[in-house]
């Protein structure tokens, strides 16, 4: 199994994405599920080396990432890797967790997933599928009445929103706002950026810890 998908399978289940930066609990069965030994090596040198702790915050300020991945590399390359060594290791957490740039989509796992909550309540998400359940890269679109109420262009691993994500919605049925930020199972962590129209603000929620 190639490397991101093998850091996907791996957070799959509740409390997964956490035990994923627990070295007792996540090193070995990654190992174990990878044929990508030298990539498995620098991913796991990014999140339990010395930028562990700059992973974390970055988690916590995603909207930031450009900045925190700077200064992870840094780390990276202080701490013996070569600088394309290091970069690489960044990409395969970005691409991963679906960051800006690092969303590509593997277009023999596109497919459309639909579902009734309610009578008036509906989803359509349209990305990467797999097992009939949104698993990769994808948006998700959530009909109200058959209108539009929320959208999230994130990644879903076995249904679930783990990563980088871009989300709007429909407040008190007329005013649109965008959040930026990174969700772990469903759910904002950190901090999130909020925009009102020209307005913009920091909102700041659980973080995330390990």
């Amino acid at each position: 199994m190639e490397i991101v998908s093998a850091i996907r399978k791996l957070c799959e289940g509740e409390n997964a994405f956490r035990d994923l930066f627990n070295k007792n609990k996540s090193y070995f069965k990654l190992n174990f599920i990878t044929d990508d030994k030298k990539d498995f090596e620098l991913f796991t040198t990014l999140i339990y080396g010395k930028a562990r702790s700059v992973i974390i915050e970055m988690i916590n300020d995603a909207y930031n990432f450009k900045e925190y991945a700077v200064k992870a590399h840094g780390i990276l390359v202080s701490d013996g890797l070569d600088a394309m060594d290091a970069k690489r290791a960044l990409e395969i957490f970005f691409t991963a967790f679906g960051f800006p740039g690092y969303r590509e989509m593997d277009q023999a796992k596109v497919s459309t997933v639909s579902d009734t909550i309610s009578e008036n309540f509906t989803t359509e998400y349209e990305g990467e599928v797999l097992g009939g359940k949104e698993y990769g890269v994808g948006t998700r679109t959530c009909y109200s009445n058959g209108k539009w109420c929320s959208y999230d262009e994130c990644v879903w691993i076995d249904g679930v929103m783990i990563g980088y994500d871009f989300a709007k919605e429909i407040e008190f049925g007329a005013f649109e706002t965008q959040k930026i930020g990174f969700v772990v199972e469903d759910n904002f962590v950190g901090n999130i950026k909020c925009f009102y129209g020209e307005d913009e603000e920091i909102d700041a929620v659980s973080k995330f810890t390990v």
